[in-house]
Protein backbone atom coordinates (compact mmCIF):
# COMPACT_ATOMS: atom_id res chain seq x y z
CA UNK A 1 0.00 0.00 0.00
CA UNK A 2 1.61 3.32 -0.82
CA UNK A 3 -0.03 7.25 0.66
CA UNK A 4 -0.24 9.69 -1.12
CA UNK A 5 -1.80 13.06 0.11
CA UNK A 6 -5.04 11.04 1.42
CA UNK A 7 -5.46 8.94 -1.55
CA UNK A 8 -4.07 5.43 -0.76
CA UNK A 9 -2.80 3.33 -3.41
CA UNK A 10 -2.95 -0.26 -3.02
CA UNK A 11 -1.46 -2.60 -6.28
CA UNK A 12 0.40 -5.68 -6.65
CA UNK A 13 3.89 -5.98 -7.60
CA UNK A 14 4.96 -7.66 -9.25
CA UNK A 15 1.52 -9.25 -11.06
CA UNK A 16 0.14 -12.19 -9.61
CA UNK A 17 0.33 -15.79 -11.94
CA UNK A 18 -3.11 -17.62 -11.92
CA UNK A 19 -3.10 -21.23 -13.26
CA UNK A 20 -5.52 -22.26 -14.84
CA UNK A 21 -7.64 -26.04 -15.37
CA UNK A 22 -6.27 -25.89 -18.63
CA UNK A 23 -2.78 -25.56 -17.51
CA UNK A 24 -1.70 -22.07 -19.00
CA UNK A 25 -1.01 -19.20 -16.87
CA UNK A 26 -2.44 -16.23 -16.61
CA UNK A 27 -0.83 -13.01 -14.57
CA UNK A 28 -3.16 -9.93 -12.77
CA UNK A 29 -2.76 -6.89 -12.05
CA UNK A 30 -4.74 -4.48 -9.79
CA UNK A 31 -4.36 -1.18 -8.24
CA UNK A 32 -6.98 0.38 -6.31
CA UNK A 33 -6.93 3.95 -5.13
CA UNK A 34 -9.08 5.20 -2.39
CA UNK A 35 -9.91 7.56 0.40
CA UNK A 36 -11.25 7.37 4.21
CA UNK A 37 -14.52 9.60 4.07
CA UNK A 38 -16.53 10.33 7.05
CA UNK A 39 -20.11 9.44 7.00
CA UNK A 40 -23.19 9.53 9.05
CA UNK A 41 -22.38 6.60 10.96
CA UNK A 42 -18.51 7.08 11.06
CA UNK A 43 -15.75 6.42 8.60
CA UNK A 44 -16.31 4.26 5.30
CA UNK A 45 -13.14 3.91 2.25
CA UNK A 46 -14.25 4.93 -1.17
CA UNK A 47 -12.71 4.35 -4.38
CA UNK A 48 -11.45 6.80 -6.28
CA UNK A 49 -9.23 4.60 -9.45
CA UNK A 50 -9.41 0.95 -10.40
CA UNK A 51 -7.11 -0.72 -12.99
CA UNK A 52 -7.69 -4.72 -12.99
CA UNK A 53 -5.25 -5.92 -15.86
CA UNK A 54 -5.10 -9.74 -17.21
CA UNK A 55 -2.04 -10.67 -18.78
CA UNK A 56 -0.67 -13.41 -20.43
CA UNK A 57 2.53 -14.72 -21.01
CA UNK A 58 4.07 -14.16 -25.08
CA UNK A 59 7.61 -14.88 -26.09
CA UNK A 60 8.54 -14.42 -22.24
CA UNK A 61 7.14 -11.20 -22.21
CA UNK A 62 3.55 -10.28 -20.44
CA UNK A 63 0.94 -8.85 -22.74
CA UNK A 64 -2.13 -7.25 -21.74
CA UNK A 65 -5.25 -9.10 -22.98
CA UNK A 66 -7.79 -6.63 -20.90
CA UNK A 67 -7.60 -3.97 -18.85
CA UNK A 68 -10.58 -2.80 -16.71
CA UNK A 69 -10.17 1.17 -16.00
CA UNK A 70 -11.81 3.73 -14.04
CA UNK A 71 -10.64 6.90 -13.05
CA UNK A 72 -12.61 9.71 -11.34
CA UNK A 73 -9.81 12.45 -13.54
CA UNK A 74 -8.69 12.63 -16.73
CA UNK A 75 -10.07 12.89 -20.19
CA UNK A 76 -11.97 9.73 -19.67
CA UNK A 77 -13.39 9.42 -16.62
CA UNK A 78 -16.45 6.33 -17.04
CA UNK A 79 -15.45 2.74 -16.52
CA UNK A 80 -14.26 1.22 -19.58
CA UNK A 81 -12.20 -1.68 -20.62
CA UNK A 82 -9.66 -1.89 -22.91
CA UNK A 83 -9.11 -5.01 -25.32
CA UNK A 84 -6.03 -6.71 -26.91
CA UNK A 85 -6.89 -7.28 -30.54
CA UNK A 86 -7.03 -5.36 -34.30
CA UNK A 87 -9.69 -4.46 -36.27
CA UNK A 88 -9.81 -2.07 -39.54
CA UNK A 89 -10.58 0.52 -36.96
CA UNK A 90 -7.51 -0.01 -35.50
CA UNK A 91 -5.81 -1.64 -32.48
CA UNK A 92 -8.99 -2.03 -30.05
CA UNK A 93 -7.13 -1.44 -27.09
CA UNK A 94 -6.60 2.15 -27.56
CA UNK A 95 -10.31 2.00 -27.98
CA UNK A 96 -12.72 2.33 -24.39
CA UNK A 97 -15.40 0.35 -24.46
CA UNK A 98 -17.56 1.95 -21.13
CA UNK A 99 -18.55 -0.70 -19.34
CA UNK A 100 -20.28 -0.14 -15.68
CA UNK A 101 -18.06 -0.19 -12.25
CA UNK A 102 -16.74 -3.28 -11.79
CA UNK A 103 -16.17 -4.52 -8.45
CA UNK A 104 -12.88 -6.24 -7.27
CA UNK A 105 -15.24 -8.87 -6.48
CA UNK A 106 -17.17 -9.03 -9.89
CA UNK A 107 -13.79 -9.22 -11.84
CA UNK A 108 -12.50 -12.41 -9.45
CA UNK A 109 -15.73 -14.31 -10.31
CA UNK A 110 -15.37 -13.22 -14.19
CA UNK A 111 -11.63 -15.19 -13.88
CA UNK A 112 -12.76 -17.93 -12.14
CA UNK A 113 -15.78 -18.46 -14.74
CA UNK A 114 -14.21 -17.62 -17.83
CA UNK A 115 -10.99 -18.33 -17.66
CA UNK A 116 -11.02 -20.77 -15.35
CA UNK A 117 -8.84 -20.22 -12.86
CA UNK A 118 -8.33 -22.40 -10.11
CA UNK A 119 -9.16 -21.25 -6.78
CA UNK A 120 -7.69 -22.68 -3.80
CA UNK A 121 -10.92 -23.01 -2.08
CA UNK A 122 -13.99 -25.19 -3.15
CA UNK A 123 -16.68 -23.48 -5.45
CA UNK A 124 -19.37 -23.04 -2.81
CA UNK A 125 -17.16 -21.32 -0.49
CA UNK A 126 -15.33 -18.98 -2.27
CA UNK A 127 -18.84 -17.97 -4.49
CA UNK A 128 -20.40 -17.15 -0.72
CA UNK A 129 -17.08 -14.80 0.40
CA UNK A 130 -17.63 -13.45 -3.29
CA UNK A 131 -21.29 -13.15 -2.66
CA UNK A 132 -21.25 -11.54 0.77
CA UNK A 133 -18.21 -9.10 -0.13
CA UNK A 134 -20.28 -8.14 -2.70
CA UNK A 135 -23.58 -7.21 -1.07
CA UNK A 136 -21.71 -5.46 1.29
CA UNK A 137 -19.82 -3.22 -1.12
CA UNK A 138 -23.51 -2.48 -2.78
CA UNK A 139 -25.28 -1.64 0.28
CA UNK A 140 -22.59 1.01 1.17
CA UNK A 141 -21.67 2.08 -2.05
CA UNK A 142 -21.67 5.76 -2.78
CA UNK A 143 -21.73 5.88 -6.89
CA UNK A 144 -24.72 4.26 -7.55
CA UNK A 145 -26.21 6.75 -10.29
CA UNK A 146 -28.19 6.04 -13.43
CA UNK A 147 -26.99 9.30 -15.45
CA UNK A 148 -25.00 8.83 -19.03
CA UNK A 149 -21.55 7.44 -18.89
CA UNK A 150 -20.29 9.48 -21.51
CA UNK A 151 -21.30 13.10 -21.98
Amino acid sequence: MRVQGDERILYYEPPVKLRRHSGDDLHLGIIQSYRIVETQDGFKATTTRYIYELWIKKDRELEAIAEFHWHSEGTVVWPHVHVKGNSPEGALGHKHFPTARISLEDFVGFLIRDFEVKSLLPRAQWKEILTRNKREFVTNASWLSYKPLIS
